[in-house]
């Protein structure tokens, strides 16, 4: 009997143009999962510090700006510290614990590259990784306990942002067991290889997203989803221009809630205006607050509509907090 593991983290479809926009959609997804929306050109922008979006150097890519980026958007990480002599099982293992234990994680996997742009070059593509995707679940024939054990016959699950379409629609859920997921780069270019690879003689490269930065430990859960997976119309090729905005419906979902007891939802709109600590002091600093009390149950949900080019970042405490 299988046992799984899968956060409740929908998949997005990543604009493709700038080199493409894998890692920011990426940090989105985990960000969703904690209760905060920001566009990908506005996720580039503040990996980049506002750098041309056009240019190579402006993505947000993994062991490069991705822990400074999330903690931007006030999110905590933890990053794989393997180096190029650790074994891929163990960052498996690594990326494995952090999913059973609730945190969307983010790596970095070869594509193949025949498949993709019909290359018989088994050398083609980036030695380190092509493309970075958000890992959202976990199915092992084995007890999922901590600390987390290597199988082989482990099945991961990630979204790859819907980048490949060979069928002519993105299928954007991948599983592949653990072993058959690893490869060289030559064997990940194979034509009768699998669409994605993990890197297997390289070194990794991951950051598990582990929760939103609260000094106080005072927030409840936030998750938020959305009534469609993309923005429209999508960045052209070479702009540094913000595409023009359409409408996009947010779920709040708050849990761990306590009948009968108050809380305050609050909403920012600019990264710079979330507090880290005392959220109710800070009131003024949200541009939108509610006051929650259930009846039964342990969740709270409501619907918000926003441009999909907003911030839109969601904090739940007790009324009583501090």
């Amino acid at each position: 009997m299988s046992m799984g593991k899968a956060l409740e983290m929908p998949a997005r479809l990543q604009w493709r143009a700038n080199y493409g926009y894998c890692g920011e959609v990426a940090l989105i997804s985990a960000g969703l999962y904690y209760g905060q929306y920001v566009s990908q050109f506005d996720a580039r922008a503040i990996a980049s510090k506002g750098a041309d979006q056009s240019t190579e150097e402006s993505q947000f890519l993994l062991g490069v700006n991705d822990t400074y980026a999330a903690a931007q958007m006030h999110l905590k990480t933890s990053a794989w510290e393997g180096d190029a002599s650790s074994s891929t099982k163990a960052f498996l293992r690594w990326v494995k614990d952090n999913i059973v234990s609730g945190h969307p994680v983010i790596i970095g996997v070869y594509m193949n590259r025949h498949l993709f742009y019909g290359t018989d070059d088994l050398d083609a593509g980036d030695e380190e990784y092509d493309h970075i995707v958000p890992v959202r679940g976990v199915t092992s024939r084995h007890s999922l306990q901590k600390p987390s054990i290597y199988y082989d016959d482990d099945v991961l699950t990630f979204s790859d942002n819907g980048l490949w379409a060979g069928n002519g629609a993105p299928a954007f859920m991948y599983s592949y067991s653990f072993k058959a997921f690893q490869a060289n780069r030559t064997e990940a270019n194979l034509p009768s290889g699998a669409v994605y690879a993990l890197p297997r003689t390289v070194g990794n490269y991951g950051i598990a997203v582990t929760g939103i930065i609260d000094k106080d430990g005072q927030t409840l859960p936030v998750r938020l989803t959305t009534n469609v997976n993309d923005e429209k119309p999508a960045m052209k090729e070479g702009s540094n221009i913000r595409p023009a905005s359409s409408d996009i419906t947010l779920t709040v979902k708050v849990s761990g809630l306590e009948p009968g007891t108050s809380y305050n939802l609050y909403r920012y709109s600019d990264f710079k205006s979330v507090p880290d600590s005392a959220f109710n002091a800070k009131a003024k600093k949200a541009d939108k607050s509610w006051k929650i009390v259930i009846d039964a149950g342990s969740t709270y949900s409501m619907n918000e509509t926003i441009k999909s080019n907003q911030v839109a970042i969601y904090r739940a405490v007790p009324a009583t907090a501090p």
